[in-house]
């Protein structure tokens, strides 16, 4: 199919397909879909207007923390699906093997390398890495973390701050790191994870909340100071998401859980990985300094239950 029009309005058409009307406007296309697919990153409704964004990622080198599973697999996936070269790290290397073998089943190839993200000098090995095999890095994600829930008067200065350190020292060293090299090649973007806890905490978890209120705040900072380089700095603020670190307790109160969101259901890491996504794209070449939450408006309101006739 052709993707080039000739008017401001045009008509493309796709294959097994009726034509579809379509307006052009720079970089979004808005497209009347009457029959839907999904095919090289089209989505598709069966009713309705649909838009489709050009993200211009194909090629850029990508680097994922917390990359084996949940949020952070998702998220390396999707900016495989858009073409690039990503390397993903975790501490396990049984569950990078096995992520692997995810992305080679949906065609893909991923680079893996072990990292303990709680120690700088790891940090520093898989930029320097990733720089030697590509030669530049274009998207780094801060997405690894840890938390240890115990009670305020129980938690240990040894508990305090291994949380402390995976959390929030190593956004602060993989900022550092991400910088040294994207200066080199003209800048690049650096995003991080924080949580719906950085806006409502939750007992016996003050140190989670504690790094995840920081890496807002550091977020903004390193935006501010780095966009003379060139480099956009935002962080994603997931609510409640269905991973396998988030099954137990979503298992455990499912429907006290579910009546504090909006939209009335949890997320799935796909919705927080296309905002990944998006963030790293020239579609928010305007965006920095931002935290973008993504919890299908948990708390919006204190009736949330209303519009759905129920009760918090």
């Amino acid at each position: 199919a052709s993707l080039t029009p000739l008017m401001p309005w045009s008509v493309w058409s796709f294959p097994s397909s009726q034509p579809v009307p379509v307006l052009y406007c720079s970089n979004w296309v808005f497209c009347l879909l009457f029959s839907g697919f999904r095919k090289n990153g089209f989505e598709h409704l069966q009713k309705g207007v649909y838009i489709v964004m050009e993200l211009n990622l194909n090629g850029k080198v990508v680097v994922v923390t917390g990359g084996s599973s949940g949020i952070g697999e998702e998220t390396a996936m999707e900016f495989a699906r858009e073409g690039c070269q990503v390397t993903i790290a975790s501490r396990s290397e049984k569950k990078l093997a096995e992520a692997a073998g995810r992305f080679e089943a949906e065609g893909f190839q991923v680079h893996t390398q072990v990292v303990d993200v709680s120690k700088p000098e790891d940090i520093s090995a898989l930029g320097e890495k990733v720089f030697q095999q590509f030669g530049r890095i274009d998207v780094w994600i801060n997405n690894a973390g840890g938390n240890i829930t115990k009670p305020f008067l129980e938690l240990t200065v040894e508990d305090w701050n291994f949380v402390i350190s995976t959390n929030m020292t190593s956004v602060f060293w993989g900022t550092h790191v991400a910088v040294d090299y994207m200066r080199r090649t003209g800048g690049g973007v650096i995003l991080n994870t924080s949580s719906y806890m950085a806006l409502i905490p939750a007992t016996q978890k003050i140190a989670y909340a504690a790094t995840k209120a920081g890496i807002v705040n550091m977020t903004k900072t390193t935006a501010g100071e780095l966009a003379p380089l060139g480099i956009r700095v935002n962080c994603v603020v997931p609510g409640l998401i269905q991973t396998p670190i988030a099954a137990e307790r979503i298992a455990a109160n499912r429907e006290k859980l579910c009546a504090q969101i909006a939209l009335q259901r949890f997320g799935v890491p796909s919705d927080v990985s296309r905002v990944y996504t998006f963030l790293a794209s020239d579609a928010a070449a305007f965006i920095t300094g931002a935290a973008i939450e993504v919890s299908g408006g948990k708390l919006c309101v204190q009736d949330i239950g209303a519009p759905w006739g129920k009760q918090i």
